[in-house]
């Protein structure tokens, strides 16, 4: 193929190679949260007890993409036989979070605490190490916070994050005294409040921010901010520990998040595809763009109008991938025009994502708190989400805004498997554009045939803008020639070019080959930082 030529002769993307390794794999955001999860698996650990002191790290290094106020989500293969399980760690609104509640304030508001849900991140690492852990806690939480009382150095881009929420830092004087004012690049940026509670839950156990005295410090501060937090909210918060939801693609497993996660929307997606020669088509055409672009359009509708809390809503997983439905999706697709669907809007992305493998098992680990409410819960350093942000107040809304739900979530990750064998792991922070880039990786790897390096840096794209109202824009990186805007305009596609290497996210992969048992890693090119590491 022309793309595949120019791809070898070093024309489309600097050359880079996946990084191996016998024992262990760990690729992550930043640096330190990958040399962090090495050290743990070179001291004995296994990938989850890496998960989570990456991610305890992750809240050091970039705080505003996750924090003990957020969420998280993890697939873990044990590789101990049977299926992987999906640990959904997405806290649910407040009690007293009703849908007259906000609909009289006209909107789930941006910032402060009317706009969080409880966070689940804290319990999910409880229940991912009693389940998995083979380490000590103290141990995994250790560097994380040594590093938080010490402090770490500031980059650009760590720079860039507190300098873009430092106006509404300043409107809360417990979160400008932990973020303000922004330290140059260069400077130390520590974070001792946040170093104090993760001593606090190593020492009382991470049950004490749900029921013990955090979680009353927690509530306190709530009451005197205007929140509507209770003790009940945090008590009654639970862990979802769940088979996940898979489909068969091109004779391989794709295992993705259950609900609340929208990551069956990239299965969707992959099962509309499936019904095309995706692979007939040269990667950097128009009619293969134009392909993932409308049957991404499909499943988001779909999901606007089935996906919400299973708890509340019916949702049948089986029923919404099932093939009948992907046939007629599938038959929608006109191969010269777009159908001209809208997907929705984009938020201000905020999450971090990290893989990890050992000689054994796999993890995937994506943690948020969607854009944040920019409150620091006092003295205990807890940056808060934004989550209820995720909900609509429209009330025939499958996703509509109730006491105790869960909004759906864009946060997911995935698994490729064959014979009850993991081979890929990978996903991405961005928001919406997490499902349209794991749908473009999982192409590139089982469709087109790329090394792991060669999937994350050929060029991509997203639709929709970055903050604005839902639209149809492709948003489609430079690096692309003119044959293929030319026929994505001509199919009726509004198109957007943009930098050769714009277009977001920030990819993580690992592999496994199972003849061998050797690992594979690589990170993203697009985003400084993206730091992969094997021994």
């Amino acid at each position: 193929m022309i793309f595949d030529e120019a791809l070898r002769s070093g024309a489309v993307a600097p050359p880079r190679e996946p990084v191996y390794g016998a024992h262990a794999v760990a690729a992550s955001a930043h640096p330190l949260v990958s040399i962090c999860a090495l050290d743990v698996m070179r001291a004995g650990g296994n990938a989850v007890d890496a998960s989570l002191a990456a991610a305890a790290m992750l809240m050091v290094v970039e705080p505003r993409n996750g924090h003990p106020g957020g969420d998280a989500f993890l697939l873990v293969d044990s590789g101990l036989g049977g299926q992987p399980i999906a640990i959904n760690g997405s806290g649910a609104a407040p009690a007293a979070a009703t849908l007259e509640r906000y609909r009289a304030l006209g909107e789930i508001p941006s910032e402060g605490l009317l706009s969080s849900a409880v966070p689940g991140v804290v319990a999910a690492w409880r229940d991912a190490h009693a389940r998995f852990g083979s380490r000590p806690l103290a141990e995994l939480l250790d560097p994380a916070i040594r590093a938080a009382r010490e402090g770490i150095p500031v980059t650009k881009r760590l720079h860039t994050l507190l300098a873009n929420d430092a106006a509404v830092y300043r409107r809360y004087p417990s979160s400008a005294r932990v973020f303000l004012p922004v330290p140059p690049v260069g400077a130390t940026f520590a974070q001792p409040l946040l170093a104090r509670t993760l001593e606090r839950l190593v020492r009382q156990g991470l049950d004490d921010f749900y029921t013990g005295e955090l979680a009353r410090e927690l509530v306190e501060f709530s009451r005197a901010a205007g929140g509507l937090f209770e003790t009940s909210d945090f008590s009654e918060h639970r862990t979802e520990i769940r088979p996940p939801v898979s489909i068969v693609y091109r004779g391989y497993e794709i295992v993705e998040q259950p609900p609340v996660s929208q990551g069956i929307v990239v299965l969707l997606t992959l099962k509309i595809l499936e019904r095309f020669e995706l692979a007939r088509h040269d990667h950097d055409s128009p009619e293969r763009i134009h392909l993932l672009a409308e049957a991404l359009a499909l499943a988001y509708r779909e999901r606007l109008g089935a996906l919400g809390d299973p708890r509340f809503v019916e949702f049948d997983s089986g029923a919404f991938l099932d093939d009948a439905r992907a046939d007629d999706l599938a038959a929608q697709i006109d191969p010269s025009r777009s159908l001209g669907l809208l997907v929705p809007a984009q938020v201000e992305p905020d999450t971090t994502f990290a893989a990890f493998a050992d000689a054994r098992s796999t993890v995937t680990y994506i943690h948020s708190l969607y854009s944040g409410s920019g409150v620091v819960m006092g003295e205990t350093g807890v940056l808060m989400n934004s989550r209820l942000r995720g909900f609509s107040l429209d009330p025939l809304s499958p996703n509509v805004l109730g006491p105790r739900k869960r909004p759906v979530h864009t946060l997911n990750a995935w698994l490729v498997r064959k014979a009850g064998e993991t081979l890929f792991a990978g996903g991405t922070p961005g928001a919406q554009w997490q499902v349209q880039t794991n749908v473009q990786i999982l192409t590139n790897l089982l469709d087109y045939r790329m090394e792991l390096a060669d999937a994350q840096s050929v060029p991509r794209f997203t639709i929709g803008n970055q903050l604005a109202d839902p639209d149809r824009t492709l948003k489609v990186e430079s690096r692309y020639g003119a044959r293929t805007f030319e026929g994505l305009a001509k199919r009726g596609h509004q198109v957007d070019a943009i930098g050769p290497w714009d277009a977001g996210a920030a990819v993580q992969l690992v592999a496994r080959d199972p003849a061998s048992g050797m690992l594979r890693g690589a990170t993203e090119i697009r985003r400084p930082g993206c730091t992969v590491l094997a021994v």
